[in-house]
């Protein structure tokens, strides 16, 4: 049988992040991956634009997907906008728990767009009862949780905790590229997830391919903390084998031949 994945979230032009890193994540890790495109980024003045698309367009790829596959998992990403969230918060609604969901709270706003940040962030809390993990790193955690920058080990494990408890969420807040240590909450248990340190700076993408990761091991039937471990393993080796393209270090990670997962 073949293992079905969707991702929802954004294009990465570039490649490194979004869908593109999703895709070759579920692929490695022998699911078949499915999308539906909410956003594409694109380079504007030296930096990057979120381009989001029209709503209509993601319900009817949602859909699309609901007609004609059942899937094993979902992995959400970036949706850009609060109109987007609410889509896809009717989507989850009528999925709870027939598969995995994992969400990956991506924020990406610039300094001007700060009422609009407060917004996105307020709605995307709305998410939360209806998946079954998120996955921020300790930056989008500090926004998620209003909090002051969390600058060590001891704050993020104790932000991670109030976060948790505050929110009926189970949540992974990994180092960001920082540490290689990564902290899981689930009710009244704090666990911490070590790691060898990549030295490497072709960690663009690792945050996608840590939540996708996860979706993939899910759907083959490992439990949350056994996805977790392999995943944490996987961006590892993804930043290991990293390339630099274009001006980007990206995460890479060689292809599994058929019927390995880990």
């Amino acid at each position: 049988m073949v293992l079905k994945t969707l991702t929802i979230g954004g294009s990465d032009t570039w490649g490194g992040g979004g869908i593109q890193t999703d895709l070759r994540t579920f692929e490695n890790l022998n699911t078949f991956g499915l999308t539906v495109l909410t956003c594409i980024a694109v380079e504007e003045d030296n930096s990057f634009a979120i381009r989001s698309l029209p709503v209509e367009l993601i319900q009817e790829q949602l859909q699309t997907i609901e007609k004609n596959f059942q899937l094993d998992g979902v992995k959400i990403g970036l949706l850009a906008t609060v109109e987007i969230v609410d889509v896809v918060l009717d989507f989850c609604r009528r999925h709870q728990g027939e598969f995995p969901i994992i969400l990956d709270p991506v924020l990406a706003f610039k300094e001007t767009e700060e009422q609009l940040a407060t917004n996105y962030i307020q709605k995307i809390k709305e998410l939360f009862p209806l998946v079954d993990l998120i996955t921020p790193n300790r930056n989008e955690l500090q926004l998620l949780a209003d909090s002051r920058a969390i600058d060590t080990l001891e704050e993020m494990a104790a932000v991670t905790q109030s976060f948790a408890k505050a929110h009926p969420v189970k949540v992974i807040v990994t180092g960001g590229g920082q540490v290689a240590t990564d902290f899981f909450r689930d009710c009244e248990i704090t666990q911490a997830f070590t790691g060898p340190l990549s030295n490497r700076t072709t960690n663009h993408g690792a945050g996608c391919s840590f939540s996708s990761a996860i979706c993939a091991y899910l759907a083959h039937g490992w439990s949350l903390i056994e996805s977790i471990e392999k995943s944490k393993r996987y961006v590892y080796e993804s930043i290991e084998n990293g390339v630099v393209v274009g001006d980007a270090g990206n995460v890479w990670h060689p292809t599994k031949r058929k019927g390995q997962q880990s």
